[in-house]
């Protein structure tokens, strides 16, 4: 997947996507807890045109391989999130919040550089923007929700990303930050989902987890689902 990443960016400028999905989870934590194997993107489309990212993909479009790596792209216009009127945005809360999370994930990310290493020496390093955690939680907190079908068993990774990163002692309190100046009514959709599937529905999101097979260092209990969610609230909350 590296290796795949840097191919893009040598491709397609930096400024113009940036790395979401399990990929960037794992950066922000600085381990690995679950397993991915697919490069999840945001990139911004001008006008009628492809993204960068989806034209260099084979085959092109907004899923296809770059150097044996699946790539995924969600393309987004080329309005930041703050700027886009109300009025533009999609009346239904799952598509509003959609657009909302990954325009101001694209607007958020920052540059990051990762590499890979075998035999304890590097060889492939890569330096591109990556999510920032909160919008990393925003997204996954959209996502989860909404999986059916062939991709209903991720939503378990994505709960468990989530409580990975707000339960990450150096990351609780930026995540909070970031999603209290979230635009629009991100951040209160936020909070209310929050307050849903960590604490509300704490034993159901836990039971998602665990059929899903994703914790392979540890399933968080609901009590440890509800602590995490409940801390998460409170710091949201402290400036408001």
């Amino acid at each position: 997947m590296v290796t795949s990443l840097s191919a893009l960016t040598e491709m397609v400028p930096i400024d113009d996507f940036a790395v979401i999905g399990g990929l960037a989870v794992l950066a922000r934590l600085e381990g690995a807890h679950r397993v991915t194997d697919d490069l999840d993107t945001v990139a911004t489309q001008r006008g009628d045109a492809m993204s960068g990212v989806e034209a260099v993909l084979v085959p092109p479009g907004p899923d296809g391989f770059l150097i044996g790596t699946k790539v995924d792209c969600i393309s987004v216009g080329d309005v930041a999130a703050a700027d886009l009127a109300f009025s533009s945005l999609p009346e239904d809360d799952q598509d509003r919040v959609f657009v909302l999370c990954h325009r101001w994930a694209l607007d958020t990310a920052e540059v990051v550089t990762v590499s890979a290493e075998q035999a304890g020496a590097v060889v492939v390093r890569v330096r591109c923007r990556f999510a920032i955690p909160g919008s990393l939680v925003a997204m996954k907190l959209q996502s989860a929700p909404r999986r059916k079908g062939a991709t209903i068993h991720k939503a378990g990774g994505d709960y468990l990303d989530i409580f990975r990163l707000a339960s990450h002692p150096s990351l609780t309190d930026s995540i909070a930050s970031s999603l209290r100046m979230a635009p629009h009514d991100l951040s209160s959709w936020c909070r209310q989902e929050i307050q849903r599937s960590m604490i509300d529905e704490a034993m159901r999101t836990v039971g998602v987890i665990v059929r899903s097979g994703v914790g392979e260092l540890g399933v968080p209990t609901a009590v440890q689902l509800q602590r995490t969610g409940l801390a998460l609230i409170e710091r949201i909350d402290r400036k408001r």
